[in-house]
């Protein structure tokens, strides 16, 4: 999972004003059973901008990094619009206000978003849940202030969360700081509702860490201990190495988290670019 910046200018105008339309209708509705009837009739405009999505995450799956063709692309609601699950499956009302706010949507691979068993038996996948911490206000249509809600499910849009992640050499999704029960508990609860831990998505990051290992051992190969001894040819394949482990490390790349923490593994992390850099670039 790396950072997503949310690129309002990839959103159509029209977009946006039929969205606002469809909020005003929403509001007037009284019950929360009405406004799921309405919110189920009016699913397909959020696939509408799907395409804009993906072009905010370079293609890929916003929480798995996965850029995969064959399957079919969901427009997640980060905050679920009609029901959120905690971890015990006691049901709370939805953020039925945030049906039709881009800002709420994350695009997901399936193996992310849906339910699936894996090899315990146990229901992976985002689904309905949204699991809150120890005493967090849960925000709802009569109040509807999320901003203290102590969510544990990471958040690809929200700048400092990808950070709390991180790979290790065998592609296991694991905490930046192990010794931190906050970010311990946000990693495995984020690690299980995406299931981020799938098979292939662990064959798919040790591939990508062997990758960048490769490169980095050309890398530091790539000219002679002193200067004195350098050539002009020394300089380009220095240049080109630069521009190649960068490249694995960016935004366009599959994994680049998986690349970014093989980096930083061999102490090379200045490669890595800042999420203002990549958004710039």
């Amino acid at each position: 999972m790396i950072y997503i910046y949310q690129d309002q200018n990839k959103i159509p105008a029209a977009w946006l004003a039929k969205v606002a339309a469809l909020q005003a209708e929403l509001e007037a509705f009284p019950t929360a059973a009405e406004r799921k009837t309405f919110i189920d009739s009016k699913k397909a405009i959020w696939g509408e901008i799907k395409d804009k999505l993906l072009e905010m995450s370079h293609e890929k799956c916003w929480y798995s990094e996965a850029p995969d063709a064959v399957s079919d692309w969901h427009v997640d609601h980060f905050r679920p619009k009609n029901r959120a699950l905690d971890e015990d499956r006691t049901p709370h009302e939805g953020y039925a206000w945030l049906a039709f706010d881009w800002k709420n949507y994350r695009i997901a691979g399936s193996y992310p978003n849906s339910p699936h068993t894996d090899d315990e038996g146990k229901t992976r996948g985002k689904w309905d849940y949204f699991p809150l911490g120890n005493g967090s206000p849960r925000a709802n249509w009569n109040n509807r202030d999320f901003t203290n809600e102590i969510c544990l499910i990471l958040d690809p849009a929200k700048k400092n969360d990808p950070k709390l992640m991180t790979f290790d050499e065998e592609g296991v999704p694991i905490p930046s700081d192990p010794l931190n029960a906050i970010s311990k508990k946000k990693v495995a609860v984020t690690v299980h509702y995406l299931f981020l831990d799938s098979p292939r998505l662990i064959s798919a990051r040790k591939k990508k860490w062997r990758e960048t290992s490769d490169w980095i051992e050309e890398y530091q190969k790539v000219c002679p201990e002193n200067y004195e001894d350098c050539t002009a040819l020394d300089v380009e394949r220095f240049e080109r190495h630069i521009e190649r482990l960068s490249a694995i490390t960016g935004p366009e790349a599959a994994y680049a988290a998986t690349a970014r923490a093989c980096l930083r593994a061999n102490g090379l992390h200045f490669f890595i670019k800042s999420p203002e850099e990549a958004h710039a670039a």
